[in-house]
């Protein structure tokens, strides 16, 4: 924040000024003075402080006065309060020259009687200005007494807006980086609809994390102080809530460890446990695990799921470990969502985590997304072996499939988990055994053609897409297939033993 001070219309106010005259640049006597200096020479390159006063008896330019403009200039590029200068010394008159230059530049010229003496307006000057800061520390430690008291008796982030929101007789909002508002004075103000506000980073820990957004254009010094107060003890305030964050989220994360690990507690403490740490028993859960090879971005997977459990209001979870995200994932039983006032769920959590994996600008489209069954709240290890199982699966047989659900994929895993690999190895020799070989001889996907063809319930136009070819070449392949194997692909039976084979052989072998 800027040094306080007082404006060339306050000091032209005082009795030591009463004959001194405003020569040129009055729309410039808002600007305010928070130093006094003198001039000796004329170079003031490189010297200029904003809000300084300067003053001279322009001895230094007695013989070229056209130097004047040059100094007006250098005094308004500088941030300068004003120039008062006692002419009827040194100079007949001021270059006129000079003074258009003074009303181009808004910077006053001021001039004095040639008997004042300089230390008589600097006391005065500084004494004035000295005042305003002690008066704006005196107001700043007011404000910061109050709002910190507001703080350490937690009353609440929503009664410090309001009392910010008094202070600057103005509406106030807090709002996070995604545009979010945490709070709002008054509650139902729309600070996004308003077009002069004020927005002023708030940090924590050396990182932004929030903006305080005031409904006003300007501000003078107090309430600049003011703003600087109020953005430390907001930030103060988003501390105290992120400790509790944190703490919730670390008690959370704990119960989540042990509702993944065997032994599991008895239900009814399972019960009781979550409902303490707002895990409700009466959700459905769903359990979806992200992962790849490198570490799935933390701070934007949980600014998304913050984002989207407010909005549904409900309170979910997410858990980091080494190259894996896993969410928890809290849904209303169907026969529920009509008695839940104000719940948002129209959405499927696998349509949101869809969308997820696909937004390349989020970071997340690397990674595969594999979603368990919805299960109670005690059953969270199912439903999170079963997130697995949808990874493992959709990497074998559909590698181009970011999401994928365990229910639909589960008789696939099945069929892969019941099968005894030698039996169906040789089933898979006598039936598919020279397509495999073809495939290898010549590299071609007579197999994988195959495999989609019968997934895609026998669409040539599906089977195409999938496999990013012609309708035409497809057909193609089908026929060398049958002239192969002789195999009627519209025959259930034949489609069925075929499906089966290929689903053991890249679930099981071909890995």
């Amino acid at each position: 924040m800027k040094i306080p001070g007082v404006t060339v219309q306050e000091l032209m106010a005082i009795p030591v000024l009463k004959e001194a005259k405003v020569l040129s640049g009055e729309q410039g006597l808002s600007r305010v003075v928070r130093f006094i200096d003198i001039m000796e020479v004329p170079d003031l390159k490189g010297w200029v402080r904003e809000g300084v006063l300067l003053m001279t008896t322009a001895y230094s330019i007695r013989h070229e006065p056209e130097v004047l403009c040059q100094i007006i200039q250098l005094l308004h590029q500088g941030g300068a309060a004003a120039l008062v200068i006692k002419p009827t010394r040194f100079l007949t008159e001021i270059p006129h020259s000079a003074l258009e230059e003074s009303n181009a530049c808004g910077l006053p010229v001021i001039e004095i009687p040639a008997d004042i003496p300089y230390t008589d307006i600097t006391q005065r000057v500084m004494d004035m200005v000295l005042n305003r800061q002690a008066e704006l520390l005196r107001r700043s430690e007011e404000i910061y007494r109050t709002l910190t008291t507001m703080v350490l008796e937690n009353s609440g982030i929503q009664a410090v807006s309001d009392n910010i929101a008094e202070l600057f007789k103005a509406p106030v909002a807090l709002v996070d980086n995604g545009g979010q508002a945490i709070v709002t004075s008054p509650q139902d103000w729309d600070w996004a609809k308003v077009q002069d506000a004020r927005h002023f980073p708030i940090s924590v820990d050396k990182r932004t994390v929030a903006k305080l957004v005031i409904a006003r254009n300007e501000l003078d010094d107090m309430e600049q102080v003011g703003i600087e107060q109020a953005r430390l003890v907001m930030a103060l305030e988003l501390m105290r809530e992120k400790a509790v964050e944190d703490t919730e989220s670390r008690l959370r994360g704990n119960f989540i460890d042990e509702l993944m690990t065997p032994p599991l507690p008895v239900r009814h403490e399972v019960e009781r446990r979550g409902r303490q740490l707002g895990f409700n028993p009466e959700y459905n859960w769903e359990v979806a695990v992200l992962e790849s090879a490198a570490a799935p971005p933390e701070e934007i997977l949980s600014g998304l799921l913050s984002i989207e459990s407010t909005r549904r209001r409900v309170v979910s979870h997410i858990e980091f470990r080494s190259n894996r995200a896993i969410l928890f994932l809290p849904t209303l039983q169907p026969n529920d969502h009509q008695n839940a006032p104000g719940s948002d769920q129209e959405t499927s959590w696998s349509d949101t985590l869809k969308n997820w994996s696909t937004e390349k600008a989020w970071g997340t489209a690397d990674y595969y997304l594999g979603i368990g069954s919805a299960k109670k709240l005690w059953e969270l290890l199912q439903s999170y072996n079963e997130a697995r199982r949808a990874i493992t699966v959709a990497q074998r047989l559909y590698p181009d499939k970011r999401v994928c659900k365990y229910s639909d994929i589960e008789m696939h895993y099945m069929l892969g988990e019941a099968m005894d690999k030698e039996e169906f190895s040789n089933l898979f020799e006598r039936k598919l055994g020279r397509l495999q070989q073809y495939d290898r001889s010549h590299g071609s996907d007579l197999l994988k053609t195959l495999f989609y063809y019968l997934e895609n319930r026998g669409s040539l136009v599906d089977t195409a897409n999938y496999l990013f070819i012609h309708r035409n070449s497809v057909k193609y392949r089908l026929e060398r297939i049958r002239d192969m194997t002789d195999f009627d692909l519209n025959d259930p039976r034949e489609q069925f033993i075929c499906h089966t084979c290929l689903i053991h052989y890249y679930l099981r072998e071909h890995r």
